[in-house]
């Protein structure tokens, strides 16, 4: 014999009653590299097998007080993965379909040769290196499955999981335990919004009227603010027949990261474009502006009492200071960059507006994630967004209301997420809100604190979550490079040309 010895295991039970048979053994598998346990009896057997760790044992058929089949099965009992090899001189089929059904892993009929033995002793080796291979690609799978960055699960119909990986922990802040066969968790966890498109999806493919895919929607985490995840469901390869489909195999991937940068990227262009018509219009409209101004100041000047002289020159003045506006709020921002604690800025501005508050009869709860690093930010240009925020949110709010103020981090950003009761008609358009036009000056500090986020290379978005209005700052937590200040166009012709 050649194999490596190293491959099987040391320790070989033989239980046989002629002595003979037993010697032998012991010679061929401590040749072998093997250490022989050996006995006559079944019950010494036992004991040997709780006592020693054995991977193969040889056992006659025939034994004093107990058979080898039934031997066999109280071995396999306590060891299942356990190789056993019967040795017999008279066996009968029924003895064979017996052991069959009990998992014999070989035969050798007595009288046997010494490569008989060999031959078993290899073919145990071959079998042990397969369920080796078995285990390692099993822990391979396991291990992938478990420590994959995404979710991995399975959906039942009722949109209870049958399983899911340990991602839940790091993604939605829930420990698996908490969430296997719980009859509608995936729902509770989708916000309310994208509810229908999931459930029409899952039933879709159920009923066999459509093909597994992707969908994307938002989750819920435990902590209350909400993910952006690409969900992509498959049918398990095992069902041959729709109508026997128990569950779906799924995976969802956190894309909010990708979503904000997509939203920073589309209000850059947004801004762009406010730039390059903005610089047209107040070209165009401040010409001929001065110039109806002056007609009109002289006509005031020649027939004092023309009130329509009058009105022309209080609306050239306002006209005025609209685009005074747009050049003011287009004009570079300097901003000075540190490492700056979000959580100490926030209570900063907790503490300034705290009284404000109180006297509104309103509060304000703030939450800030454990270990939240330090920023690459302007402390100051921060504070100002945080306070223009709450005093936004104090506008739409009443008596006994909560200002609801959240931060935590993705892989890439820190979010910061204001969130408030909002009782009045939902904004048409959110875009327009960071928009410097409006008259009155009633929302100049949301275009402003639009501009300062985004000169610290952030984003301010808007969205409505009924019954509550939520403001989302997001920030990166890490900078290739210096942030430099952001050069908004001028009221010129270059001013199309934006950085």
């Amino acid at each position: 014999m050649h194999d490596d010895p190293s491959s099987t295991a040391r320790n070989v039970l033989v239980v046989d009653d002629d002595p003979s048979v037993l010697e032998i053994m012991g010679e061929v598998l401590r040749g072998e590299g093997c250490s022989p346990l050996l006995t006559s009896h079944p019950m010494e057997a036992l004991a040997l097998a709780e006592t020693n760790d054995c991977s193969l044992a040889f056992l006659d058929i025939q034994l004093p007080s107990m058979s080898g089949l039934e031997l066999m099965g109280r071995l396999k009992a306590r060891n299942p993965h356990l190789d056993v090899v019967i040795m017999t001189g008279y066996g009968t089929i029924d003895n064979a379909v017996q052991a069959i059904q009990m998992g014999v892993a070989d035969f050798i009929r007595k009288p046997f040769s010494i490569e008989d033995v060999f031959m078993c002793l290899r073919r145990h080796r071959e079998r042990q290196a397969f369920r080796d291979r078995i285990r390692q690609a099993e822990q391979r799978y396991a291990d992938l499955v478990q420590h994959a960055p995404m979710l991995i699960f399975s959906l039942r119909k009722d949109f209870s999981l049958s399983f899911i990986n340990r991602a839940c922990q790091t993604v939605l802040g829930l420990d698996p335990s908490e969430v296997l066969d719980r009859k509608g968790w995936l729902l509770e966890r989708v916000v309310e919004e994208d509810r229908d498109r999931l459930v029409d999806h899952v039933a879709a493919v159920f009923d066999g009227l459509s093909d597994a895919g992707f969908l994307e929607c938002r989750l819920r985490h435990r902590e209350g603010h909400v993910l952006h995840c690409l969900i992509k469901t498959f049918v398990p390869a095992s069902p041959a027949r729709r109508d026997r489909l128990k569950q779906l195999e799924g995976i969802a991937v956190d894309i909010t990261d990708r979503v904000l940068l997509e939203k920073a990227l589309v209000q850059r262009e947004k801004l762009k474009t406010l730039g390059a018509v903005a610089a047209e219009v107040a070209h165009e409209i401040r010409n001929p502006l001065v110039a109806i101004g002056g007609f009109a100041r002289r006509l005031l000047n020649r027939y004092p009492e023309a009130s329509e002289a009058s009105i022309i020159l209080d609306e050239c003045r306002r006209l005025e200071r609209i685009l005074d506006r747009i050049r003011n709020y287009l004009s570079p921002v300097d901003i000075s960059v540190g490492q700056h604690s979000v959580e100490e800025i926030l209570r900063r501005c907790k503490e300034l507006m705290g009284l404000e508050l109180e006297r509104k009869g309103m509060r304000c709860r703030l939450e800030v994630e454990p270990g939240l690093e330090p920023l690459p930010v302007d402390a100051n240009a921060l504070l100002q967004v945080f306070i223009n925020l709450v005093r936004n949110a104090v506008q739409a709010m009443q008596k006994g209301d909560e200002l609801m103020v959240r931060a935590y981090h993705s892989a890439q950003h820190v979010i910061i997420r204001f969130q408030n009761p909002c009782r009045k008609p939902v904004v048409t358009h959110p875009d327009a809100l960071f928009l410097p036009f409006d008259e009155g000056g009633q929302t100049i500090g949301l275009p402003l604190s639009y501009r300062l986020i985004r000169s610290m290379g952030g984003v301010l978005n808007f969205s409505w979550e009924e019954p509550c209005a939520v403001f989302t700052i997001c920030l990166p937590r890490f900078h290739e490079r210096e942030v430099e200040p952001q050069n908004f166009p001028s009221m010129s012709a270059e001013s199309s040309q934006l950085p």
